[in-house]
């Protein structure tokens, strides 16, 4: 293993992905994985994304956005057409995109991967949160959490009046180094013993990867470097479609 290379989140971007994928000149000696997310949004369909991934041995850890499509096919695939009337014109892009062996590839995800002492998953922990000992309550939670209350009780992003501190800021490092995604900034969010590489592509920012060095005994964390391709546009602001959808 040469480096590893983790995506934020792609969120449908596949051409800037691409572009990224080249200015990285990744080799067969790198280890490639994403956050999650590469569904939904963007231009690219879902069924694209995962082929894509799956060609070029791409890892990737379960976001909300994977949950969300497999339970949304299986209930399609239940309910028929009619369940299409409950989502938003972008969601039923991806569902009906969607073939049994998609549905097969993201109910196989894991929630997390873990490479020597580097951990890489999608939202965040809660303080005392155990990877290997997660409830299915907590593995949601994981592709979900972003910011604290003062009691360190996530909240939903859209409150920002109860804001105490992101995740990561908090986070004492006791599951290794995390690289994740899920909350989009302009930059890279740098904290001790961990990084959120989500620099919102989908809604015009840029793509980000972070690339690690890695020895024969651990990934050098210390290291790292962010290396990111410009969205080509704001494909989220292309799309109207009504007020008040979350960022999700």
């Amino acid at each position: 293993m040469k480096r590893v290379i983790v995506y934020g989140d792609i969120h449908g971007c596949l051409d800037e992905l691409r572009l990224l994928r080249e200015k990285l000149a990744v080799t067969p000696q790198d280890l490639e994985i994403s956050v999650g997310d590469i569904l939904n949004k963007g231009p690219w369909l879902g069924h694209e994304m995962i082929r894509y991934v799956q060609e070029h041995r791409i890892a990737v850890v379960v976001g909300n956005n994977e949950e969300k499509a497999a339970k949304q096919y299986k209930k399609y695939k239940k309910e028929g057409v009619s369940f299409l009337k409950t989502l938003r014109p972008f969601e039923i892009a991806t569902v009906m995109s969607l073939q049994e062996s998609d549905y097969r590839f993201l109910k196989s995800l894991p929630y997390f991967m873990k490479v020597k002492n580097l951990t890489i998953l999608h939202g965040g922990l809660k303080p005392g949160m155990q990877l290997e000992k997660l409830t299915q309550t907590e593995k949601k939670e994981l592709t979900l959490i972003r910011y604290f209350d003062k009691s360190l009780n996530p909240i939903p992003w859209h409150d920002k009046e109860n804001r105490y501190c992101f995740w990561a800021e908090v986070y004492d490092g006791t599951q290794g180094f995390i690289v994740s995604g899920h909350h989009p900034f302009e930059e890279p969010k740098i904290c001790e013993h961990a990084v959120d590489i989500d620099t919102g592509c989908v809604y015009g920012g840029k793509l980000t990867a972070a690339v690690f060095p890695v020895n024969e005994k651990r990934v050098e964390t210390e290291n790292v470097t962010f290396v990111s391709e410009k969205a080509k546009r704001d494909y989220w602001g292309d799309y109207l479609y009504g007020e008040g959808n979350e960022k999700d």
